[in-house]
Parts: C-alpha cells; sequence; structure tokens
C-alpha cells in the first residue's frame, strides 16, 4: 500500500525541523510527502527544500500562487497525494517513530474503515506533556467521539478522497469535511492508542476545548457553553454555522450524484440528517429574534416538541432563551 504525508505549511519555521525529522525516524517511512505552503514570509521553504536534498523518500514543495486559507492549502496538498492511504500532518507536531505502521497494519485489518484516526498526547510549545490526551479530554468532557475530529490525527484512503474532494471553496475546516463525510458513511474508525505530540502555543487554529492543555470536566465545558452565551458574535457563530452546513448539504448531494451506487444509501441518510440539523439550526435562530418574553414561550414549545433532541440539550435552551 503506498503511504502519502499531506503536509499545509503557513510560516511554520519555528517546528517544522522536528515534525520532519519524525517522518525520517518512522519504522515504516511514507513513500512520498506532499507539502503545499501559503504563501510564507519566514524560512519554511528554505528548510523544506535542504530537507529534500537528503530525506528518504520523495519530497514535493509546492507554494501557491495565492494564499487559500487553512481549508484550502490543505484541499491543495491533499489534491496532490497520489498514495492509497494518505496521513495528514500539521507542521508543528511530532509523530512517534510507529505512527504510520502501527495505522497501516490497522487499515489492512479493516478495509471498511475509510478514515483512521489516532490519539494524541498533547503538549505545550516546547514539546513538554501535560499528561493530558485528546480522547482522554473528550471522554472526561463527557463529550461522544463524533466530537473526535482533528485532521493531524487522521489517515485517509484513496477511495474516501476521490468521492469528497476537492472541498468546496467557503468551507472552512479540511478536517470537519472528511470526518462528516466518514461518520456519516458509517467509515470512521478510532484507535485510541497515542502516537504523536500535539503541540499547543498562542498560533493554533483550533480552539476546541478539548484541545487545553488543563483537564476537561463536564462542569467546566458547561461552564464554557454559559459563558458562550454572552459572546458578542454568538449570533454570527449561529449563522456562519448554517452557512457551512449548507455548502456540506451541497457537497454531500454532489458526491451522491458521482458516486457509485454503494454508497448511495449512506449518503442518503447523511443528506438527510443535515438538512435536519440546517432546519433546526433555522427554527432555533428565528426563536432568537423575538422579544424576550416570546422568546421564552417559543423555546418552551420547541423543546416540548423535541426541537432540540439532536443538539446540546439544556445548553441549547439556555442559548436560545439569551437571545
Amino acid at each position: 500500500m503506498k503511504v502519502s504525508i499531506a503536509m499545509a505549511t503557513y510560516n511554520g519555521a519555528q517546528y517544522i525541523k522536528e515534525q520532519l525529522q519524525s517522518f525520517v525516524e518512522q519504522t515504516r517511512r511514507p513513500d512520498e510527502l506532499i507539502i503545499t505552503d501559503d504563501g510564507s514570509s519566514d524560512d519554511t521553504e528554505t528548510i523544506v527544500r535542504n530537507f529534500a536534498k537528503t530525506a528518504p523518500f520523495e519530497v514535493e514543495f509546492h507554494r501557491n500562487e495565492k494564499n487559500l486559507g487553512y481549508c484550502g492549502n490543505f484541499n491543495a496538498a491533499l489534491m496532490k497525494t497520489t498514495g492509497d492511504l494518505v496521513f495528514l500532518s500539521d507542521q508543528d507536531d511530532v509523530w512517534f517513530p510507529k505512527k504510520i505502521e502501527h495505522i497501516l497494519s490497522v487499515a489492512e485489518r479493516y478495509p471498511e474503515a475509510l478514515l483512521l484516526m489516532n490519539d494524541a498526547m498533547l503538549t505545550n510549545s516546547e514539546l513538554e506533556e501535560v499528561e493530558l490526551t485528546k480522547i482522554g479530554q473528550i471522554r472526561s468532557a463527557g463529550m461522544p467521539l463524533d466530537k473526535f475530529v482533528m485532521g493531524c490525527c487522521c489517515a485517509v484512503r484513496r477511495e474516501l478522497l476521490e468521492l469528497c474532494l476537492p472541498i468546496p471553496a467557503g468551507f472552512k475546516a479540511h478536517d470537519n469535511w472528511l470526518v462528516w463525510f466518514a461518520n456519516g458513511m458509517g467509515a470512521k474508525l478510532v484507535d485510541d492508542i497515542v502516537l504523536q505530540y500535539y503541540r499547543r502555543h498562542e498560533t493554533n487554529q483550533s480552539q476546541f476545548i478539548a484541545n487545553r492543555t488543563t483537564k476537561v470536566t463536564r462542569t467546566r465545558v458547561f461552564l464554557h457553553s454559559v459563558e458562550s452565551l454572552f459572546r458578542k458574535d454568538a449570533s454570527q457563530q449561529s449563522k456562519d454555522g448554517i452557512a457551512q452546513l449548507k455548502i456540506f448539504a451541497d457537497g454531500v448531494q454532489a458526491v451522491m450524484d458521482n458516486s457509485p451506487g454503494r454508497y448511495h444509501q449512506k449518503l442518503a441518510e447523511l443528506q438527510a440528517q443535515t438538512i435536519q440539523k440546517i432546519s433546526t439550526e433555522k427554527a432555533r435562530a428565528e426563536i432568537r429574534q423575538k422579544w424576550f418574553i416570546p422568546r421564552v414561550a417559543a423555546s418552551l414549545r420547541y423543546f416540548l416538541r423535541g426541537g432540540y433532541r439532536n443538539t446540546s440539550g439544556l445548553t441549547a435552551v439556555l442559548r436560545d432563551i439569551v437571545g
């Protein structure tokens, strides 16, 4: 099985050497490393090109003609890979030596899994362990593993990439796109073995609460949710969320129109679930536009009709009452 690594870089000179070296130290090295750069102004390109001169595998460096953004940059890298199994890599993490070997063996044992994920050890910016893992944080927070959507822990089969790429312009997160498809098709497999460090520092893209380097609990998640109710941009975040779901729903339809028949039932179910989410979020947005007393009444009526069944429950009700 041919193995590719897709890495998207942007001003990654501070940390990228350690990640590149961890690829060399793999017990099963990749067959190719594809790097797309989004217009770095530091030494990222120089570091990568020097690395490529002695790397024991093929290295391609592509500089985007214009800035594509976080998702667009990863999409560009993924589109250039040729492997049967493609690992996604951030520029600032470090892989353990057996990551590729282990995930490859899991992929061979579970051919039905189109996307495979491993756990990651959280560290500070100096790569010092904080004795917490990403999956451990999710479980401690009482969240389902559906919330485990972290591109740097993913390996994706060519089959899934051919189905759902390219990621359309306007969609914000490449890992959401891939994992949402895999979840919806019942083809995501999570192996909770820790196979890498996940470095947390001030320029990380993801601010998901389970990425924190202090232990997350159910109580802390609830308090964080309540605090977020009063954010000035809460209304805009809701609109953005609906817009993302609409793009995804259109993407599912496009994939369904062009995919083999064996995928149609799962994709149709995923499409229906996504449309239901959009309907729910629109209804909640309308509730939040009402005056306070009518808003409380509308929230309670929606609750009694089961409208909050697939939401965060009490937190969602409070969110709508706050307006």
